[in-house]
């Protein structure tokens, strides 16, 4: 095996530089993985446009991917060399206030791995004990790779509990959470799903999995469109998925009296939205946050990959090499593509 390995740097904001680095060495407890495929996400979108609160640059980028292991550290159980493996991006301590309250997501010591734009990756030890899993020989590595981002769904999807038979609005409709969203909703029986965004494009591959409704923002107002919808309620629950301060307001305004409001799209530390109160408090609205998921719930997400449960390919747009990564953000940030596969051995 080579010494050296290609690695794409974050290097500061709209900066990343593919550089060549050695290769790591497991240390007790961690795997070293080669990266077969590793996919764009939105967070890796946000993190190149305004950095990551959590990661001073430089470090490498990426955090989604499929490979197989090359080599485990001492002590290192139940894994070889020569599997198949995806990891969730973080795992818990156990041991915390909020392990403790069985809240994981929010643990106080999370351990991440990042680096997946990259020939080679190191699993941390953490991760390799609760959130590493073999893939199996009917899944890709690039469907597997989905992994991390479909944790953070299944987390969102309990914390809002759509029932049988309610209206399920979710705006920033057609990018890769919002349409693992769509299907978890359709699995938990919503009976119509409103799917909202401004790429007709991506509108339209939410129509191809089962979206009872469209609503383009470029060209039809969302809040009195979902209105119109729903006989002038709104919807029982409302999905933010698109990030920003307009669509977490609208969302707010576009539920039903008594309904949940999912903020999933994550905004800029300090961003202030403004809210009638009075609608929230004597309406009984829910509102909820979220950040990430537990290791059940990566289980869970795992499961629902290889048991084809939920349809990943319609999100797999194409791929490219990791000369290619700026490239692969920029054709999301235009909504051309839900998410692209990064392969670092393409020639």
């Amino acid at each position: 095996m080579a010494t050296d390995m290609r690695a794409v740097f974050y290097l500061g904001p709209e900066q990343i530089q593919l550089r060549q680095v050695p290769i790591p060495a497991p240390k007790e407890g961690e795997l070293l993985v080669c990266v077969r495929a590793a996919t764009t996400c939105g967070t890796d979108v946000k993190t190149f446009r305004r950095g990551h609160p959590k990661f001073p640059p430089p470090f490498i980028f990426g955090h989604e991917f499929g490979g197989d292991i090359v080599e485990v550290g001492k002590g290192v159980k139940n894994f070889k060399p020569g599997m198949r493996v995806t990891s969730n991006v973080f795992a818990e301590c156990g041991e915390c206030f909020f392990c403790k309250k069985g809240q994981g997501n929010l643990c106080e010591n999370l351990v991440y791995n990042f680096g997946a734009f990259a020939e080679y990756n190191i699993i941390p030890a953490s991760i390799v004990r609760l959130n590493t899993f073999e893939i199996p020989a009917h899944v890709s590595y690039a469907q597997a790779a989905v992994l991390e981002p479909l944790v953070t769904v299944v987390h969102g999807q309990k914390l809002i509990a759509i029932q049988p038979g309610e209206t399920v609005a979710i705006i920033g409709a057609g990018g890769p959470i919002s349409l693992m969203h769509q299907q978890l909703a359709r699995l938990a029986g919503a009976s119509k799903i409103i799917c909202v965004g401004h790429s007709e494009k991506r509108l339209e591959i939410s129509r191809q999995l089962g979206a009872s409704e469209t609503i383009n923002s470029n060209n039809q107002d969302v809040v009195s469109s979902i209105q119109a919808l729903t006989g002038g309620y709104g919807a029982d629950v409302v999905i933010e998925c698109a990030g920003n301060k307009l669509a977490w307001e609208a969302a707010v305004d576009s539920v039903r009296k008594g309904g949940r409001v999912l903020w999933f799209g994550g905004l800029p530390g300090g961003t202030k939205i403004e809210l009638d109160a009075g609608r929230i408090h004597y309406g009984e609205i829910k509102l909820i946050g979220i950040h990430g998921g537990n290791a059940q719930e990566a289980r869970e997400a795992f499961d629902l990959i290889t048991s084809s449960a939920i349809n990943v390919d319609p999100l797999l747009s194409g791929v490219l090499p990791l000369e290619q990564v700026e490239y692969a953000l920029r054709k999301m940030i235009n909504g051309e593509v839900v998410k692209m596969i990064i392969d670092p051995f393409l020639a």
